[in-house]
């Protein structure tokens, strides 16, 4: 597309090898003649070899657009009008776009455009094209025919492009004048020094609930403005180009903090106050400032009670722990329908995958949630990664699922407990650390509940994650556990909410 006249010019290709972009082009240059500049998105197929080779011998400059960034090179809102065409011809006719591509291209370039408030072929020809309604209107009218020398019409031409040209500048003038002034209305000035931490902007998502921006990376360079090239830290790829608009700062998180408690202090209790029984732990890993901005409450709460709030976090840090206790006051137990023992071979992972399975069997080892073993019951472990999460180890209990005997308890009603929990005016949510492995197994789940990896056999000994039954078990324990506090106390699942 010529960006002055908008004249637009498609060619179809059967693929975007390197090849076939440069013999398009050749095409493309044979009709126009050679431009002095070309501007182009990041495709691989643009910034090959061959083709910077064939630009370059020709005196072509090569601009290239911001990764993400349609807004600096109209031929995709040229691609989306294409497409609209193309679906309403094939919809008509036959349904083989390249052939129905003509008819398309011959209606963009006779439209008036709303930035030059020409047409596209008047800027490049000098007059329009004669359409299908054009032949209709001179068989009906039989307009007569001027007789006109070479000469004047060729001085006929120059003058009306040099008019048509005035005034297309001038509408390209003011419609670019009057976008901005709508841009600008919600449009916030930044810049980036060089050494700033960022996070981008991610337009391909695995999933709707997948994180929005990756990162940090650091600026490398300022090209303008608006325009900065990053270095994924995260990443061993090249540096690339990023409009502002796909950045925005990273602030790096405070660093935890562990602390080890050597004694127990005698507190003093009030006699309203109730007694907590706080649990053994070894090394409480906490962080009182992270809690306060994870909860947001800086903006809601004074300084004063968030004094106060430290105080009681303080005051009561042996009841918060980043490792799972363990109950005795229910066991979970698996009861199958068939006899028949269920083996799968574990998945292939590569050496990068098991080196954090390896981790993360060591972490579950050490806290005692499961044991090296063996058991004629297999299920394999997987390794779910997300982007903008932590790798997160699964087993794959689908098979073992399929067998086992359903256990029903009725499972809370989110919608219900929200609306409990909306009435108050005070709101306190505990997150349980690991709630399902604080429930332990019965010697005949530990068996049926078996996982293998590619290094090795293990034994769960509290509750895992993915048992069919296991959502219904932890919810009859919550609802025995919180029993008598319904009246101020919600649970579901892991969470609880005090109001």
């Amino acid at each position: 597309m010529c960006l002055a006249s908008k004249y637009p010019d498609a060619i179809p290709l059967k693929d975007i090898k390197s090849e076939s972009i440069v013999e398009a082009l050749l095409l493309t240059f044979s009709r126009f003649g050679f431009p002095r500049e070309v501007s182009c998105d990041l495709g691989s197929c643009f910034t090959s070899n061959l083709t910077s080779t064939f630009l370059e011998k020709f005196g072509i400059k090569v601009r290239h657009s911001s990764v993400h960034h349609p807004e600096s090179n109209p031929i995709e809102r040229f691609h989306r009008t294409v497409k609209r065409l193309l679906k309403v011809i094939c919809l008509e006719n036959a349904r083989d776009w390249e052939k129905n591509l003509p008819a398309a291209l011959l209606a963009l370039r006779t439209v008036d455009h709303d930035t030059t408030g020409f047409s596209p072929s008047e800027l490049v020809h000098g007059r329009n094209l004669r359409t299908p309604e054009r032949l209709l209107f001179e068989k009906w009218a039989e307009p007569e025919e001027e007789n006109s020398l070479v000469t004047e019409y060729v001085f006929e031409l120059l003058n009306r492009f040099q008019k048509y040209k005035e005034l297309a500048m001038e509408k390209a003038s003011a419609e670019q004048i009057k976008r901005k002034t709508w841009y600008d209305k919600k449009a916030i000035s930044r810049e980036f020094k060089i050494g700033d931490q960022v996070l981008i902007l991610a337009t391909h998502k695995p999933n709707k609930f997948a994180v929005n921006w990756v990162g940090p990376g650091v600026i490398d360079q300022k090209l303008s403005d608006t325009n900065y090239i990053v270095k994924r830290l995260d990443k061993k790829e090249k540096s690339q180009i990023y409009h502002i608009n796909m950045l925005k700062p990273y602030y790096k998180r405070a660093e935890r903090v562990n602390l080890l408690l050597t004694d127990k202090r005698d507190l003093e209790v009030e006699e309203n106050d109730l007694e907590i029984d706080y649990p053994e732990t070894h090394h409480t890993e906490i962080n009182l400032e992270e809690i306060i901005q994870a909860s947001e409450l800086e903006g809601h709460a004074t300084e004063e009670d968030l004094k106060k709030l430290r105080k009681v976090l303080n005051q009561h840090r042996e009841v918060f722990s980043n490792e799972p206790g363990k109950t005795d006051l229910i066991e979970h137990d698996i009861e199958l329908i068939s006899d028949k023992p269920i083996r799968c071979k574990p998945y292939r992972t590569s050496p990068r995958q098991n080196e954090i399975l390896r981790a993360e069997i060591k972490k579950m080892l050490d806290l005692g949630v499961i044991e090296i073993g063996e058991s004629d019951y297999v299920s394999p472990m997987i390794l779910v990664e997300t982007i903008g999460r932590e790798p997160r180890p699964c087993i794959d209990y689908r098979k073992l699922n399929a067998i086992t005997k359903p256990q029903y308890f009725p499972l809370p009603n989110i919608e219900e407990r929200v609306e409990r929990v909306a009435a108050a005016n005070y709101i306190s949510v505990l997150d349980l650390t690991k709630g399902y492995w604080q429930l332990p197994l019965t010697k005949r789940a530990q068996r049926y509940a078996g996982f293998a990896t590619n290094f090795g056999c293990y034994i769960p000994k509290t509750m895992p994650f993915g048992l069919v039954s296991a959502p219904f078990t932890f919810s009859k324990f919550m609802a025995e556990l919180l029993k008598g506090c319904e009246d101020f106390c919600v649970p579901y699942l892991d969470d609880v909410a005090i109001f």
